[in-house]
């Protein structure tokens, strides 16, 4: 699960003055790209173009954040560049500094400052180096994959996906995986990496036939995925797995589910209701409820911002407030006033932090609400298949310790149950140093190999 943040929220907003000295520089010498690192943690892209009618237009990108937008108000002008982003409050000025040969200036956001620093790139380091999903281009697939469609009725859905099936005899074990949070195609792309691209390519080599699909809405499944909530994503699930079950590659008795994050809560709630399905794989999966996932991941994201630690206690408390107010009303419009009344407290004893205010908007979605109050718990019990269950220690969404301890306790009657926390991996089970999202988009590693060997592994021996 993320959330997608404004830029200041993203790292740590220390105010301070950009070191500006003037050099000459002719305007046409900003055309091209550019790319700049906030705070030693945001990578930002900037392309400035001159249009035939000598009007110049600009995009910034932020990979990290998914986020592609024009600017505003670009000026170029000299030694001196500037542009606004008027949806995120927020712009950028800067003078050419032509010793370091770049463009030195501050990013100001909601009356916050950070120096930000462009030097000149090309399109290609837009596209960062993705070793694992290079290699299953290069590589024979040693598998057929094709294009397949199935029906959730019960929403009006049709999902669009890609089914993979191993070479040789079958029928094989095959396994649906399902999405984490947010509006994701049948790779799972994050941050430039195709999740579920390198872990069905895996999985399918190791003789286990793959379903993944597109979320309702997304790529080529119809439907609308604006409102609906991770009970609507469990439909689409069972609509998956009723897929396979009618596919003569497939070996009934051994069909799976493996979820990641969001996907790891949907799992236990699809095996609870069917008693037939063979096995789950939880990868990240919540162990607690919603709302107190929530305000532990904005406290680790804060830390990992800079943030000092009385500062991130400050908004722990407000956090958690905000949340058990939103989580304790099963009605969205009453969840959103009960939340209000706690900001307007907070605003009259002083407690009130800049963000809080703009999360009640944030969190007054029928997803957000649901998640927050969906307790993991009862699904998890009722789960009687194989289960493993797998978080990197590194994790900052879903925190192993916390998350990890919550299944160990609701799964503790189930003896085919295993629970493993996986070092130095992160969220996405990469190799990682500190596990923050800002090192996402820069780690080369898609799924770290040995996580894609214990997951498909398991299965096998399972499937047996």
């Amino acid at each position: 699960m993320s959330l997608r943040r404004t830029l200041c929220a993203a790292v740590p907003c220390l105010a301070a003055a950009a070191a500006m000295a003037a050099g000459p520089v002719h305007a046409e010498d900003a055309g091209g790209y550019w790319r700049g690192r906030i705070a030693n943690a945001l990578d930002v892209f900037v392309q400035f173009q001159k249009g035939p009618d000598g009007h110049w237009a600009g995009t910034l990108t932020v990979p990290q954040q998914g986020m592609v937008s024009k600017v505003d108000k670009l000026a170029v002008t000299g030694d001196q560049v500037s542009f606004a982003m008027t949806a995120l409050d927020a712009g950028f000025t800067a003078r050419w500094n032509d010793a370091d040969k770049a463009w030195n200036g501050t990013w100001r956001q909601q009356g916050r400052s950070v120096p930000l620093v462009l030097r000149r790139t090309d399109a290609g380091s837009l596209k960062p180096s993705r070793p694992q999903e290079e290699a299953i281009a290069a590589r024979a697939p040693g598998y057929t994959g094709s294009e397949v469609r199935f029906a959730n009725d019960a929403a009006n859905v049709t999902l669009a996906g890609t089914f993979t099936v191993p070479h040789g005899k079958g029928p094989f074990p095959a396994v649906v995986l399902v999405h984490g949070s947010g509006p994701l195609d049948r790779d799972q792309k994050v941050f430039e990496h195709k999740i579920f691209l390198v872990l069905a390519d895996h999985l399918s080599r190791q003789g286990i036939a793959v379903l993944r699909y597109d979320k309702r809405g997304i790529g080529k499944s119809s439907g609308v995925y604006a409102g609906a909530t991770s009970l609507d994503f469990a439909s689409d699930a069972e609509a998956a797995v009723r897929f396979l079950r009618g596919r003569p590659e497939v070996a009934t008795r051994h069909i799976g589910i493996v979820g990641h994050s969001e996907g790891g809560l949907i799992a236990p709630l699809v095996a609870s209701r069917d008693a037939g399905l063979g096995f789950l794989v939880l990868l990240a999966g919540p162990g607690v409820r919603g709302e107190l996932l929530m305000a532990e991941q904005l406290a680790l994201a804060a830390s990992a911002n800079g943030a000092p630690e009385h500062v991130v206690e400050k908004e722990r408390v407000l956090n958690q407030a905000i949340l058990a107010a939103m989580a304790s009303e099963p009605q969205l419009e009453a969840a959103r006033a009960r939340a209000k009344l706690v900001v307007e407290e907070a605003r009259r004893n002083g407690t009130l932090s800049a963000d809080a205010e703009a999360r009640v908007g944030l969190f007054s979605t029928p997803w957000f609400h649901t998640f927050l109050r969906h307790e993991p718990g009862p699904a998890l019990r009722a789960t009687r298949q194989p289960v493993l269950v797998l978080n990197g220690e590194l994790d900052r969404q879903v925190p192993a310790a916390m998350d990890l301890d919550a299944i160990r306790t609701a799964l503790k009657d189930n003896p085919r149950a295993v629970v493993k926390a996986l070092p130095k991996l992160n969220h996405l089970f990469q190799t990682a140093v500190t596990g923050a999202g800002s090192e996402y988009f820069g780690i080369d590693e898609t799924i770290a190999p040995a996580a894609l060997d214990i997951v498909s592994d398991w299965i096998r021996a399972t499937a047996r």
